[in-house]
């Protein structure tokens, strides 16, 4: 077999390696010498300015204790407020105290040193004389009669004694403020910055020998002196700053500038250098080739005979070999992936459908199925103790329009880690899971079961309830359901815990509500309330101001029942159907309002309330809204003014036995059929049916309140013969008065 894949491999590396390597290297060099010149700049750059930050926070800081020093000592203020001739030597003791404790406290303080207007005289550590004898004189002179609070002088030699050879002078750099501070009337102070402790401080920040900082003062000249060991040498300054603090200059640089042409000088030895590794590269690169080109011949050889019977596998180039091994290899990887990315999320949905199995017992599971998959699923045995509760999200919808679908899922995430750690310090053990979109469900297993163990899960909810309010944006409700032995007995112990969370519209929000809960209050009664709802849907359609003491009736004895959600939804589905069945009365203008903007909003209440107390607000924010919408269409009629008077009318005079539609008929001068549709389409009611509903609800009051007998009752509602108006009673009421008072009536003593 000829070696064509050898020299096709051979040469095809050949003029890319040669073409690459030689223009990597050079590039590689200027690249490496440019780059570490910039560095180097850099480098400096940043050194410097590290340095000047330092420099101005110690003078800053030196300064800032004298100001604080001149605003609060007490003992300053007493020696410059003395008048001249008066002296008191322990005063004069505890200021120069005072000074030498300025002093020790603060490194870079060489002294102070304070003269007083008054008679004259300087005190410091060493000295307290006239200004005539101190030997720092002539500085203090040039500064008295200037107003300037603050002054930075230049580097100067400072010596407190009148003789400069009794004392050595020293290098300083001054800070002078007037005392006090607004006015300056008083004194002055100056403060001596040594000279010396810049340059340690430059020394401990630099201990090389190649880089270099000078400072200049306004005038330029140098404020710090040269290392010893750096005396004499040259260098090349990289950068230069300005303080804006103390208008310094900073020149920093390095040492030896001939360290970047030796750098040039030995990159073009480099660069041969590096030519001969490309050659001894190329010769290297035939040899390993040429022997490593075996073992590839030989599968070169296996796959053409292969690819004469799987010709069908191979890409249109039916002769290129590695072109067919690329495809195997690309297949096996991809199929590989995909088993894998399917086990994991098969295993995710088996997990969940097995605890979403065991929760609604769908299927029979016995302890060695809960074994089983406990071993594939969590590998921990069952416990001997089985505890279950549900975490529901309050004001789930709320939470949906406030977060993202992604922020949503970050969020129950967090909830479900916490559930999980709560329980890690203790012998229990938690498989957790969202059986909904709004409650995580956890079952937690105990080592050994005990009496205690319902409190011990009712402890762990309260605490991730706790955690839950006091670090998310929400709140959770949980219901803790009995803790069983028998893995069996899980969809009881399910079934208890919703049924706990089933009253959280009563008990309320964020609690946590064991199975027994509702025992500690009696349950309502949802049905007594239905008549008071067909009261107020009445009282709502004829448009009076009555229905709302029966709203507020209905929800206060609703609220002081314990009832659960369903049946809270199942009387608020009865409260709208008895509004709908009313307001389907009025004329179509008002039906539309009802069935386009009332009805939706009201069912939008009923599917996202969590209290009753939230359907209670907004209920009856939505019926004062339609109330209103419907007066305004009603107002808008010409007679609907007169209909008013007629429905007051009417309120008025119910005892009256003569009132019929004639009368009224005669009292407003409209004609009968007329007023009867005009008080339709205002109330939804007819006006007969409105008068003999007004003489009923008078009587029934009369019949639960008094011992009056029926004929009075009659006589008092406008019904001259006592059949007639128990007729008309049993009609509306579809009970007689006498058994309506057996029923409702008040014993009266």
């Amino acid at each position: 077999m000829k070696k064509t894949w050898f020299y096709r491999l051979l040469f095809s590396y050949f003029p890319i390696f040669f073409s690459l390597t030689s223009v990597l290297i050079l590039l590689a060099f200027l690249f490496v010498s440019d780059l570490s010149r910039k560095e180097t700049m850099n480098a400096n750059q940043m050194y410097v300015r590290h340095v000047i930050q330092m420099i101005d926070h110690s003078l800053r800081e030196t300064d800032g204790m004298l100001i604080h020093e001149i605003e609060t000592n007490d003992k300053l203020r007493t020696f410059f407020q003395r008048n001249a001739g008066s002296q008191n030597y322990f005063s004069t003791y505890e200021v120069s105290k005072k000074i030498n404790e300025l002093v020790t406290f603060n490194s870079f303080i060489d002294s102070v040193y304070l003269y007083r207007f008054s008679d004259g005289m300087v005190i410091s550590p060493a000295v307290f004389a006239p200004l005539e004898k101190f030997g720092d004189r002539t500085f203090l002179t040039g500064h008295l009669d200037s107003r300037i609070p603050y002054t930075l002088s230049e580097r100067r030699t400072y010596s407190d004694a009148p003789d400069p050879e009794n004392r050595p002078p020293a290098s300083v750099i001054s800070i002078v403020r007037r005392y006090p501070l607004l006015t300056g009337e008083q004194g002055v102070v100056v403060i001596n910055i040594a000279v010396r402790e810049i340059q340690k401080m430059l020394a401990s920040m630099s201990s090389s020998q190649v880089s270099f900082v000078e400072i200049k003062d306004r005038n330029g000249n140098l404020i710090t002196d040269p290392l010893p060991e750096n005396n004499g040498k040259e260098g090349t300054v990289l950068s230069r700053f300005v303080s804006d603090y103390t208008g310094w200059s900073y020149e920093g640089g390095v040492y030896d500038n001939h360290l970047f042409r030796y750098a040039s000088v030995f990159s073009y030895l480099w660069i041969v250098s590096g030519f001969v590794v490309v050659a001894a590269g190329t010769v290297w690169m035939a040899y390993v080739t040429r022997r490593n080109y075996k073992p590839i011949e030989s599968i070169i050889s296996r796959i053409n005979v292969y690819s004469m019977h799987k010709s069908s596998k191979l890409t249109k180039k039916a002769k290129d070999e590695f072109n067919f091994i690329e495809q195997a290899l690309d297949n096996l990887i991809e199929k590989s992936n995909t088993y894998q990315k399917l086990h994991e999320e098969d295993v995710i949905y088996r997990r969940r459908h097995f605890f979403l199995q065991l929760l609604e017992g769908r299927r029979p599971a016995n302890p060695r199925d809960w074994a089983t998959e406990l071993e594939l699923f969590w590998t921990r045995s069952p416990g001997e103790s089985i505890g279950l509760a549900v975490f529901e999200i309050d004001k789930y919808s709320a939470m949906k329009e406030r977060y993202s679908v992604r922020d949503q899922y970050l969020l129950k995430f967090v909830l479900n880690s916490v559930v999980k750690e709560i329980a890690e310090p203790l012998p229990v053990t938690v498989w957790s899971e969202w059986t909904a979109d709004h409650r995580l469900t956890a079952l937690f297993q105990m080592a050994d079961a005990q009496n205690g163990d319902e409190q011990l899960i009712a402890s762990l909810a309260e605490s991730a309830r706790a955690w839950a309010e006091k670090n998310l944006d929400f709140t959770v409700t949980v219901g803790v359901g009995p803790c069983m032995a028998q893995v069996d007995d899980i969809p009881h112990s399910y079934a208890g815990a919703l049924a706990a969370l089933a009253y959280k519209s009563s008990l309320g929000l964020n609690l946590v509500i064991p199975h027994n809960e509702r025992g500690l209050k009696l349950q309502g009664e949802p049905y007594r309330h239905l008549q008071l709802i067909r009261s107020l849907a009445q009282a709502f359609r004829t448009g009076g101001e009555d229905w709302r003491p029966i709203y507020s009736q209905i929800f206060s004895e609703v609220k002081d029942a314990l009832f659960s959600r369903e049946e809270h939804v199942n009387l608020m589905n009865y409260f709208i159907y008895h509004l709908y069945r009313e307001m389907m009365e009025f004329p179509p203008n008002v039906r539309e309002i009802w069935k386009m903007e009332t009805l939706p909003r009201l069912n939008r209440v009923l599917h996202t309330f969590d209290l009753v107390d939230e359907v209670e607000t907004q209920f009856l924010d939505i019926l004062t809204d339609t109330e209103k919408k419907i007066r305004l269409l009603q107002e808008s009629r010409s007679k609907y003014t007169v209909i008013r008077e007629v429905r007051s009318y009417i309120e008025r005079e119910y005892a009256n036995p003569d009132l019929s539609l004639n009368l009224l008929c005669e009292e407003f001068g409209l004609n009968g059929k007329y007023l009867s549709r005009l008080f339709k389409e205002a109330f939804g009611v007819k006006l007969v049916d409105y008068l003999v509903g007004v003489k009923v609800e008078k009587s029934k009051e009369l019949l639960e309140n008094t011992q009056l007998s029926l004929q009075q009752i009659s006589s008092a509602v406008g019904y001259m013969h006592v059949i007639s108006f128990i007729r008309a009673f049993k009609k509306v009421e579809g009970t007689t008065p006498g058994e309506y008072r057996k029923k409702h009536g008040k014993s009266l003593s």
